[in-house]
């Protein structure tokens, strides 16, 4: 393909190559029945036997997303330390707006189940940021009403979490995604395409979008869907949906299907459907910004040479397959051992067997004479296979290594005694498998953070406010723009569940119990300290900015000894508080902050 002047036609051919690169990469033949037999519809399914896709992915899951998690911006720079706090509290306010947490699980379900999971961020409108139709015109406010058609009579877009002049992160299905063959991971990516089906009215009512007006629809919103059941390699052309009678299905097909494609070498983004030789779009990729594609990724197999992996789903895929046989096999076994006999129909006749066969108390039943009574009836006896639960446990113990899960964790009661040391080994080795999911989810928030910010930083160009923290703990609104906030920050994603918050405020609470009595402290950093352990805006304001530090009412010797009764307080300072500034805190290095009196050393 021609890297200069290339047309629809050459991207459908490259779309089509990495198409096949994602189907034999990525295993995409079995997507649709992955995702079948996690919702319990396959056809293999309809058994009484376990669900280990549902079970074990829901585990994962619960094991490595956590509902609250919270940023923590660093300054990489000297001139980045003072617009940290209010970049660590928009990120924050992001998180939450934006609903991260949910988008990053289903993200993680995609991981799980498709290897590749994948969130796109985008500004202002759910189908691209135009700079070209904002409101404020050369002033570039930021903001554009492409929400709305062009008399701003109707609306064109139905997110309501996208609003006008904001940042948002969708996950979006991996089967939508395509990248050129070769591709390891999206920082080397040369281009990405996203394939979106819109509605050909609204498409025909965008102003970003041009070439519209002999657009015809293409596909239903029915048919869309269908397509995930099946890998679309080799598909980009066969439109035509059938019935399995041949019979072509009659629906309405009011949507055009296009392919958005954000290419890094030209810095632009181009939109194509089929049925037009132009170009809906190609224009300025206004969401490139620091050479880098707004997308974030990712898989929990390791990768040696291609961005789609072998999704997790698909080592229990036999194992499940297996485990629905033995569910079957004891349920074919559990029917045959039902009560059955054998009778010899010249000795007792029909009438007289279902007097034996009926639930009535002293039942006699009449057999002709001469026959030996032993042989009139007889039972048949089938024991239960005891062998298909034994292979059924086994199955299941090879699933769990799969995945790195015991039995306790999967919620089972794993009975028989267990010594300290043989938990605790378990829960180790298990413990060191799911953090390294549990690294991949924090890598996904800080990329997705980083290009929200990003975003934010180029085109908040008005006036905001954002609400931060002082040094003392306090509450402060401060107004804000993107460009004075930008900077190569340090994002670092702590997901903690509430236990473990629970418990560390617990101790910060102790330990402020301990270092209040002891004189030589200073009270400032201490409730400072505290007060960022707690991480509770409400209980911030509990503390008074004004209270003077230690050092502000040490006696000169330093010791802490108060002074005695009817001696006043002597005004000569210590060595100690001639380090400090007045605030008792500028001078001296972090660690030795919540010091204010005594021997300053290494």
């Amino acid at each position: 393909m021609s890297y200069r002047n290339p047309t629809p036609e050459d991207w459908f051919a490259e779309l089509e190559r990495g198409l096949e690169f994602r189907r034999r990469f990525g295993l995409e033949d079995l997507w649709g029945q992955f995702e079948a037999i996690y919702y319990n519809v396959h056809e293999s399914m309809m058994n009484d036997g376990p669900n280990i896709f549902l079970s074990q992915g829901d585990a994962m899951l619960s094991t490595v997303t956590v509902p609250s998690p919270a940023v923590r911006v660093k300054a990489t720079k000297p001139q980045e330390v003072q617009p940290a706090p209010m970049v660590e509290s928009l990120s924050n306010k992001f998180l939450r707006d934006l609903n991260l947490p949910i988008e990053v699980e289903t993200a993680v379900l995609h991981a799980w189940l498709f290897g590749r999971g994948i969130i796109k961020s985008g500004y202002d409108s759910e189908w691209g940021y135009d700079p070209e139709l904002d409101i404020g015109g050369q002033l570039q406010m930021g903001m554009t009403f492409t929400q709305l058609n062009a008399q701003g009579s109707r609306r064109i877009e139905y997110n309501s979490d996208i609003s006008p002049g904001n940042p948002w992160s969708k996950a979006v299905m991996p089967h939508d995604i395509v990248v050129p063959w070769g591709t390891t991971d999206l920082d080397t990516c040369p281009w990405i395409a996203h394939r979106v089906i819109r509605q050909i009215d609204d498409l025909k009512a965008d102003r970003k979008y041009e070439n519209t007006r002999k657009l015809r629809g293409q596909i239903s919103m029915q048919d869309f869907y269908d397509s995930y059941r099946t890998a679309q390699a080799g598909k980009l052309r066969s439109y035509q949906m059938r019935s399995n009678s041949g019979a072509i299905r009659q629906r309405v097909t009011d949507h055009v299907e296009m392919w958005e494609i954000m290419d890094r070498r030209t810095g632009r983004i181009q939109v194509i459907t089929r049925d037009c030789t132009e170009y809906l779009r190609n224009e300025t990729n206004s969401l490139q910004l620091d050479n880098k594609l707004p997308y974030s990724s990712i898989a929990f197999t390791p990768r040696t040479r291609s961005f789609w992996t072998t999704p997790d789903a698909y080592y229990l895929y036999y194992v499940q397959s297996e485990l629905s046989d033995v569910a079957v096999q004891r349920t074919k076994e559990r029917r045959i051992s039902v009560l059955k006999f054998l009778y010899d129909s010249d000795a007792i006749s029909e009438p007289e067997l279902e007097k034996i066969l009926s639930t009535d108390v002293g039942v006699a039943a009449k057999v002709e004479g001469g026959t030996d009574l032993s042989k009139v009836i007889q039972k048949l006896d089938t024991s239960p296979n005891m062998q298909l639960a034994q292979e059924e446990e086994l199955l299941r113990a090879n699933a769990r290594e799969q995945v790195g899960f015991s039995r306790n964790q999967l919620g089972e009661y794993q009975s028989g005694r267990k010594t300290a040391s043989e938990v605790q080994a378990v829960e180790s080795s298990s413990k060191l498998r799911m953090s390294r999911r549990g690294l991949q989810v924090k890598r996904l928030y800080e990329d997705t953070i980083r290009n929200i910010n990003s975003i934010v930083f180029s085109y908040w160009t008005m006036p905001r406010y954002v609400e931060v923290f002082g040094p003392d703990g306090a509450q402060q609104w401060m107004q804000v723009n993107g460009p004075s906030l930008k900077g190569r920050y340090d994002y670092q994603i702590e997901l903690t569940e509430s236990s473990e918050l629970e418990s560390r405020k617990m101790q910060a609470l102790q330990l402020y119990s301990m270092l209040g009595q002891d004189p030589t402290i200073n009270p400032v950093e201490l409730r400072n300290f505290l007060a960022n352990q707690i991480n509770d805006p409400m209980f911030s304001r509990l503390f008074n900015a004004n209270i003077p530090n230690a050092v502000s009412q040490m006696p000169p010797d330093g010791r802490g000894i108060p002074p005695q009764a009817g001696g006043g307080n002597r005004a000569a300072a210590s060595p100690v508080s001639q380090l400090l500034n007045q605030n008792g805190q500028a001078n001296l290095p972090p660690s030795t902050r919540l010091l204010a009196g005594g021997r300053i050393g290494p």
